[in-house]
């Protein structure tokens, strides 16, 4: 009889453990919502140490820089300048790194291409060489900026499997960098494709030149 009452007693037992256990949980994951609004970790400690949206609240306050501005332009070329001069310039002691991901996503058109955001962003430098350049404060500005055309990027726009309104070009610049106040100057180079429909948006980029 006493084993009988026994097991009628645990089942009443086990099911109050188990919603004490739900409750708890419950009320963990209620005290961690404000905080993931916030972007905040959700407990001390979380922070593995990656670059992360949350490492930077403050970005989307930050000022942006005018390098940086997409032109509501038509020409191809003016657009894959703008590109070039964006993915180039950047100021560590003003803006995070979110925001330069930002500013060069702007120049994408999800509904034109889907993928067309992700790689520019590709374009920039990694999260960790970032962490290393707010490290040494730098900075960077691009000067003389072109663009231009090459046979390949003339026949890959003349491809009937070419997106109605590609073009190519082979962008090129001076970019002044500063690092613990040191300047160094660099040729850099970027071959991008644009589409234009009639306005112009970012297709596709690459560090490689046309072949």
């Amino acid at each position: 009889m006493r084993r009988v009452w026994n097991s009628k007693l645990a089942a009443p037992l086990i099911i109050l453990g188990l919603l004490i256990v739900l409750i708890f949980a419950l009320m963990l994951r209620w005290h961690d919502a404000p905080n993931a609004a916030r972007g905040e970790p959700s407990t001390p400690g979380a922070d593995d140490g990656q670059v992360t949206e949350s490492k930077e609240p403050n970005s989307i306050v930050e000022p942006q820089l005018p390098a940086w501005e997409r032109p509501a332009t038509t020409d191809p070329k003016a657009y894959a300048i703008a590109f070039g001069t964006a993915i180039w310039t950047y100021d560590s002691s003003v803006h995070g790194y979110f925001d330069w991901q930002d500013a060069v996503t702007a120049f994408a058109n999800p509904l034109e291409s889907p993928d067309a955001g992700r790689v520019a962003r590709s374009m920039l430098p990694y999260a960790t060489q970032w962490e290393d350049l707010k490290v040494h404060e730098a900075r960077a500005s691009v000067l003389d900026v072109t663009a231009a055309t090459t046979p390949e990027l003339v026949a890959l726009a003349r491809d009937p499997r070419a997106p109605a309104g590609w073009h190519g070009f082979v962008v090129r610049g001076t970019q002044e960098s500063v690092l613990d106040g040191e300047m160094t100057r660099s040729q850099r180079h970027v071959t991008v494709g644009v589409i234009c429909r009639p306005r112009c948006s970012f297709w596709s980029a690459s560090n490689e030149l046309p072949q």
